[in-house]
């Protein structure tokens, strides 16, 4: 039994050998097919690798901060003016002169004035003219004073009410101003200097009491300095009163005007002053506000002058004072290529010139659009546009060019399809330059679509 015993151990020792020899054979299949699991699987991660690298390089490329010069598109109305000779026509009417001596005007030039008013004192004694109108003055004078008295009404007390008033004028007098209505901007001009008088009486405690004693002795004292003899001539007729007389109100007159032909127009150059009408009147009324000039223009500029309209015309004479003007009618020429035109305003601004003949500019074309700068302007596919901002993209829209001047140019405004006769500036297109458009002044590499960081 012992021998038994001793035998198993070797027995078991054997086996457990024998079992550690057994090993599985990899066939040349095997081992291809793992070597090509692991070539895939590398060559899979570079691919995926470089396709990760690539977009990301793409992303960078097109969302790349990029320096852009930009301009608002916005609008803009330009219109081509002509300088043309006018000839221009009122309704006059002379004021005889009443005495041999020296004119001293008691209305200023351009002051409208009733029939019966006292406009002209002649004096013999030249030194008389000065202190009349030194007389003149301290009644101009004394006359705000009065009006900016605190007892002309209860109501004029209230400084609140005061400075609500003076408020008022102070921006009706700018907006009188802007439309050229230089008239009542003289008239609101008192009005307003007496509402600053009462106001300064109201915060300084001064009715003007002292100046207004101060001024009327004065004129005490000066009309009794008047010795020489004079002559007073009142207004023949209500109108506007003009100090001076240029000899051609008999060859400017309304009935002239009325009856003119082509012909006669040229004529208008050739006419001289009367000098008789110089030396014998004291001045002249101007019967109406209304006035009227006449110009000559080529057939074909004519053509865009509709009667009944008004027009900006510039007067050179009066430091290009611009008045707007109605066209009354055109005076057709059969056998020149030219129209005159006759226009007409009512506006009678302070100090104006109204020189018979005269330089004007007239408004021939008007070009109305989008302002773009020139080197906004480029070509796409055979298109004409610009590029614009839109969130953060660059798109090229379409767009036509109607005018240009100087380093900019006027396009043509898109039309609304939903209103296709309709002009509709605010309508904003999105294949077309519109207004308030981002457009792209200057920038690298631009192209329709591209992304902006």
């Amino acid at each position: 039994m012992s021998e038994q015993n001793k035998s198993l151990p070797e027995n078991r020792k054997e086996t457990a050998v024998t079992t550690r020899r057994i090993k599985p054979q990899e066939t040349k299949s095997d081992k291809f097919i793992k070597f090509a699991k692991r070539f895939f699987a590398q060559f899979g991660t570079a691919i995926m690798a470089v396709s990760v690298v690539a977009y990301v390089f793409l992303q960078l490329m097109l969302n790349v901060s990029v320096n852009l010069d930009r301009e608002t598109a916005t609008y803009v109305n330009i219109t081509d003016r002509e300088e043309l000779s006018a000839f221009l026509f009122r309704d006059e009417y002379l004021i005889p002169q009443g005495a041999e001596g020296t004119d001293c005007f008691l209305a200023e030039d351009g002051e409208k004035v009733r029939l019966g008013q006292n406009i002209v004192v002649t004096y013999s004694d030249e030194n008389d003219v000065k202190i009349q109108k030194r007389i003149s003055e301290i009644d101009n004078r004394i006359d705000i004073l009065e009006r900016s008295s605190l007892t002309t009404g209860a109501s004029t007390t209230d400084i609140t009410l005061i400075d609500g008033k003076i408020n008022e004028l102070i921006l009706s007098i700018a907006r009188q101003v802007d439309e050229n209505d230089l008239d009542k901007v003289l008239r609101e001009k008192e009005e307003l200097l007496i509402l600053m008088n009462r106001r300064q009486a109201l915060t300084h405690s001064d009715d003007y009491k002292k100046e207004l004693q101060e001024l009327k002795a004065e004129r005490e004292s000066l009309n009794n300095q008047l010795s020489g003899a004079n002559y007073t001539l009142q207004s023949p007729k209500s109108g506007y009163f003009y100090s001076t007389v240029d000899g051609y109100e008999s060859s400017f007159t309304l009935d002239v005007l009325e009856n003119l032909t082509g012909e006669e127009f040229e004529k208008l150059s050739e006419s001289t002053p009367d000098k008789s009408l110089i030396s014998q009147s004291s001045g002249k009324i101007v019967m109406s506000s209304t006035w009227y000039i006449a110009v000559a223009v080529n057939k074909r500029t004519a053509e865009s002058f509709k009667e009944g309209r008004d027009y900006a015309i510039t007067f050179q004479y009066s430091n290009n004072t611009v008045l707007n003007m109605t066209l009354e009618r055109k005076i057709n020429r059969t056998d020149k290529n030219s129209t005159v035109l006759v226009l007409s305003t009512k506006i009678m601004p302070e100090g104006f010139d109204y020189s018979r003949c005269q330089t004007v500019e007239l408004p021939t074309t008007v070009h109305e659009g989008i302002r773009v700068n020139n080197n906004a302007i480029r070509m796409q596919d055979g298109e004409i546009g610009v590029y614009v901002v839109v969130g953060s993209k660059v798109v090229f829209k379409k767009t036509t060019v109607i005018y240009n001047y100087g380093s900019y140019a006027v396009c043509a405004i898109p039309k609304n399809p939903a209103y296709p006769n309709r002009r509709d500036i605010a309508y904003s297109s999105q294949t077309e330059l519109s207004l308030h458009d981002s457009v792209i002044i200057s920038g690298d590499d631009l192209f329709d679509g591209k992304r902006l960081k």
